[in-house]
Formats: C-alpha cells, structure tokens, sequence
C-alpha cells in the first residue's frame, strides 16, 4: 500500500526527521516547535453546503502555536506494546473482528487505562511520556500543509485505511505503519483507530493561542484521526470525519473497537485550561425548592405553548450544536426547584454520527420556554433517545452512545441534584458489549418501593426489555421478559408506568389495535391484552403516566380519525388501569415521540417532537368524552 509523494506534499518544506526508539520498540520523531491555523472555518455552518465540509465545534479557526518541540510516536500503540503493561488486555484480541496481531493498534481502552499506560512507560524508561494535546496531534497532523488532508483536499483507500481495500472489501484494523508517512514521518495520523487526546471536549476560542490544552471539565475526551470503521456517507458527506480539523471523541470511560492512542514524550504543557462553557439551560438555575404539593387548580386548564409560539425556537439555519433540520424523541421532567425542563435530539440525520441532544426551560412562573440550547453531546457519536425521570430531589438523564447508527449502543446514565444546574459524570448502565445489551431508551418511572425502572428497545429492535435498579442506580439488571415476544409481532418503544397494584403497565407503538401488557415482577414476565384504541407507527411513540390522583394517562395518536374529531394526538384517562377509559381529549400543539410528566400542584406538562409543548390539568381531561363512546 504504498504510494508516491503527492502534489500537495511536494509544495511543502519540512525539516529532516531523525528518529530513536525506545525499549519497548516504539519509534518517535521530533516534531518542531511553530505555528499553524487550528480549526476550520470562522463560525458554525450556515447551509448544507458548508456543513457537507466541516463541523461547528471546528470554528473559529484561530492561531496556534506550538512552543516547544516534542517527540511523537510514529505508530499508534500496538497489541504487543500494550501488553507489556497489561498482559490481561490480549483477552481482547480479536474481539468483535478488529485488533487481532501483535502489529496491529491496540482497541478496547479507555481514556484513563491510556493514560495509565504512558505512566507505566514514564517510570519504566525515566523520561515523561504523555497522551498529545489536541493541539499537538492537528498541528503533527498538519505536518506544515494547510489542506483538508495531510494528502490534499482528497484522501483514497491508497493513503490510508478508511474503512475499504483497493479491492473494495471491508478491512478493519491493519498492520501500524502499513501506509504512507505524512511529511514529518507519521504513520495513520488519517484513519486505522482514533487516538485518544489529552483535552475534554470543548468549544474553541478566538483568538491566538499558545500550547492550549483544552477545556477545565466536559464529558468527553477528544479523540483525532477517524478510522478504519465503516466510510461515513451520511448524506454524502464521504471522508468528512478523516479530516485533520475534524474533532471526535468519546466518553473517557467508553473502551470500544473503534478507538486507541499513541504517545508522545514531552513534559505537560502548563498551559491553564479554558473554564467549561455553560449552555442557556445550566445558566442561573435557582435553587428555591418545589415544598409541599400546592392545591390543585379546580378549574380546568389547558396551554398550547406551540399555538401561542411560546414553545422553544431553534434558529432555521442552525447545523450545530443543535440542528434546525431534525428535532425529534422528547422528554420533560418537573425539576424540584419548579422549573420545567424538557430535552430531545436534534440532527440533520437521524442516523447520523452529528445527532445531539437539545433543551429548553420553562422557568417556574415563567410563561414562555427558553430558546433550545445544547444539552448533551459527544462529538461524532450518536448520543440517541433521551430520557428524564425525577427521583425526589434528583433528576436522571438516560440516553446511548451508539456507534453504528443508532445501535450498537451503550446505555448511560448522569444525574442532577440541583435542577440540572451540574450534572454527574455520565456512567455506563448497560454495556454494548454486554450479552443482553440493548438500545434506546423510551420511558421509565420510580416504584414504589424505590426501583428505577427503564424501557428499552433492543439492538436493532430485536427485543424490547426493562433495566431495573434496586439502589437508586448504582447497580443496573436486564429484566428476561420481551415485551416485543409478548406482542408476537413488530413492537417497539415501550411507555411504562406503574400499576396500583406495584406492577407495571405497558403501551407498545406497531400493533393494531394498540396493545396493553402487565408485568407483576419488575418485567420478568409479561401478559397482555388489547386497548380500544388504534395502534402507531412511524414517527409516534405512546406516553403512559401515574397521576398523583391515582388515575393512569395515556397518550397516543388517533391514525384512524374516530377516537377525536379529524384524527391527532389524545389523551386519555383511566381509573381502573386501563379497563375503561371514560375520559378522551384532543392535544393540540404536540405529537411525534411524546414524554409526560406532573407537577405538584397538578399540572401535567407534554412535551413532543419538533419542540411542541402543551400543559393541561386532570379536571381538562376530565370534560372529555368515554371511549369507545357510551362505555
């Protein structure tokens, strides 16, 4: 796989390189001290054109200077590298069809066991080895061009390993070094595994810079170069990733098949971080406390913040970090201070690597949400499905790390006890790797006793399962029961809530008519029958929701226009659990993929696709009619 120099190589100077190697058979060349332009592009893309060719977290393009030499590794860390630390590691060889010879780039290590890594090798050779800053692996990237690529404005399977042979068959991780070199004698800086980098995943800042490392806090580690995994071609966008501006990353937990690191030897830049920037939704959260449910309002009440256009504003021309295109899967929660807090992803493509997740507040006595604001995003992953459930004084935040669209997912959790102001370290409730794994969340509710119940959909829909929590989270069990064997046919996104009896309740998008399913031990099992109502397909996902009367709200969309007049979102209202419905309204202003949630004073909050949101209170639906009519 060799090739010759290319034009945009050739107009280049670059010094000589001298290379040395180290006991363990590392190479490393010496990258010069200097300047470069990191980033691309002045601010985020404004059209699909410019979004086609760069990512908003690249802007501002800014000034970098580099200024001190440093050694870089030649090659990526390899399995036999590895190893030398930590010989239980080769367990992993191999391991979902990547990374199998001694020769080939170690995968399967988290953030920390890298850095644990270039410690071990610091106290075994005497000189201070490192994971590069982010600044430091663009810049060695770079090697003096100024293109897209190290190779020009194009890159092909002859440059590096993206993902296909010559030939055109799948080729994962390769040999290190089977490439041709960038012009100052790096081997994969484009394709092979992403590297892990020393920074939290951050915005960039104008200005002109010196040995910058990166952001004080985050939830993601920055990982550089792409790699050999499938060739992203979401919406045309071919390479777009491989790019030495493009930013990746993952949780520093997330060990996966994509990803490993090479090192560098230098001391740690002492550099101070940039602070972390806070999103409009973190801002000046206050922390006066809900107390003591307050009355409910006797009169009837229903908002349509969508008709009123008080619901939250995306800008049109908005391509990250939060997109205009694709705003979709809700979630809301009352937080304990009383404000609201709503949450959904938001992307060009559902399926694509960009999909983060955006929120809006409802402030408490506020009228108006606040315009969306990001809430949650690792760069180049698909951060699908959120979730929201409020535990007493906490606030949980489900959703996946997903890396083959949104499938081959981790379920992860973070937490909030102070109304989302700060957020805990995100965790990993549920493996991808783990032989039940799953995939998106879809609705969850606290037991009675405590547990913490959480419907999923499975990898690929496959199955549709609970994860349960006996300990408030710390530990996490796959439930045996499949919802979708219960149905016998299609069935997915499961809207749970709890019975009166302390069992479970289940509605499931796909069958017609709708089905309902019980569950008496934590989703170990279930029975199931059919609702008087019409089943959902495509782009609606059910709501189930206890009500603090004891009453069970349903909400659905009416596809065969007879439940309300001209079809559309309803809401209905049960008092033995589904066995009759006496009370069905119409919801104007929501649908899509629906979440609920109450107040204590109450209200009860809807929040849907496309940012729409409504409020309405139990004596609201309580006008409504009995479905099916006279029963």
């Amino acid at each position: 796989m060799k090739r010759v120099l290319s034009l945009a190589f050739c107009c280049v100077a670059w010094p000589a390189v001298a290379a040395d190697t180290n006991t363990v058979g590392m190479t490393f060349v010496t990258v010069p001290a200097g300047s470069f332009e990191m980033g691309a592009g002045a601010g985020p893309p404004k059209t699909m054109a410019e979004y086609a060719k760069r990512d908003y977290d690249e802007a501002p393009a800014h000034k970098v200077t580099i200024s001190k030499p440093f050694k870089m590794a030649v090659h990526e860390v390899t399995n036999a590298q590895y190893e030398l630390f930590d010989s239980d590691h080769k367990k992993h060889r191999g391991r979902d069809d990547v990374s199998k010879t001694d020769d080939e780039p170690v995968t399967f290590v988290t953030w920390d066991q890298a850095v644990a890594f270039c410690d071990w090798l610091s106290k075994k050779e005497g000189k201070p080895y490192r994971l590069p800053t982010e600044a430091e692996w663009e810049y060695a990237c770079r090697a003096g061009t100024t293109t897209a690529y190290a190779t020009g404005e194009k890159i092909n399977d002859a440059d590096a390993n993206l993902g296909t042979s010559l030939e055109g068959k799948p080729i994962r991780t390769v040999k290190v070094g089977g490439y041709m070199a960038n012009p100052w004698g790096l081997h994969d800086m484009h394709g092979n595994v992403l590297e892990w980098c020393l920074d939290w995943h951050g915005p960039y800042e104008a200005g002109e810079q010196t040995d910058p490392v990166g952001r004080a806090a985050g939830y993601a580690r920055v990982a550089r170069g792409w790699g050999f995994h499938k060739t992203e071609k979401t919406l045309g966008f071919a390479h777009k990733y491989h790019r030495c501006a493009n930013r990746s990353g993952f949780l520093p937990i997330d060990a996966n098949r994509l990803t490993g690191f090479r090192v560098v030897q230098a001391e740690k830049p002492t550099t101070k971080p940039l602070p972390e920037v806070l999103p409009l939704n973190r801002q000046n959260v206050k922390q006066t406390p809900d107390g003591a449910p307050r009355a409910a309002n006797p009169k009837p009440v229903y908002v349509n913040y969508t008709a009123d256009k008080k619901n939250a504003l995306m800008p049109k021309d908005a391509f990250g970090p939060n997109f205009a295109q694709h705003n979709h899967f809700a979630a809301v929660c009352v937080c304990p201070n009383g404000d609201v807090l709503m949450c959904w992803y938001s992307t060009v493509s559902e399926q694509g690597r960009e999909l983060a997740q955006a929120a809006t507040r409802l402030r408490a006595g506020s009228d108006t949400w606040e315009p969306a604001s990001l809430f949650f995003d690792v760069p180049d992953v698909n951060d699908h499905a959120p979730v929201l459930l409020r535990d007493g004084d906490r606030i949980w935040h489900f959703c996946t790390q997903s890396l083959r669209s949104w499938d081959n997912a981790s379920n992860i959790a973070r937490y909030s006890d102070d109304s989302g102001a700060t957020w805990s370290q995100p965790t990993v409730i549920l493996s991808r790797d783990d032989p039940k794994h799953l995939s998106q969340p879809c609705s969850a509710f606290v037991a009675k006793d405590g547990k913490i119940l959480l419907a999923c959909d499975g990898d690929e829909h496959k199955d549709e399962r609970l994860i349960v929590s006996a300990d408030r989270g710390k530990t996490w069990k796959v439930a045996a029961g499949d919802m979708r064997k219960t149905a016998g046919k299609y069935a997915i996104h499961p809207a749970i809530a709890p019975t009166k009896d302390g069992g479970i309740v289940n509605f499931l998008r796909g069958p017609n008519p709708m089905p309902m399913q019980f569950s008496k031990d934590d989703g170990e099992t279930w029975t199931q029958t059919d609702t008087p109502f019409p089943g959902i397909s495509s782009g609606q996902k059910p709501v189930a929701l206890r009500l603090q009367s004891g009453s069970l709200l349903m909400i659905s969309i009416d596809n065969s226009k007879k439940v309300v007049e001209g079809g559309g979102t309803f809401a209905a209202l049960s008092m033995d659990d589904g066995k009759t419905w006496p009370h069905v309204r119409k919801l104007e202003g929501v649908g899509g993929y629906m979440a609920a949630a109450q107040s204590p004073g109450g209200e009860i909050y809807v929040a849907g696709s496309r940012m729409g949101a409504v409020k309405m209170n139990e004596e609201w639906l309580k006008d409504g009619k009995a479905w099916p009519e006279g029963k």
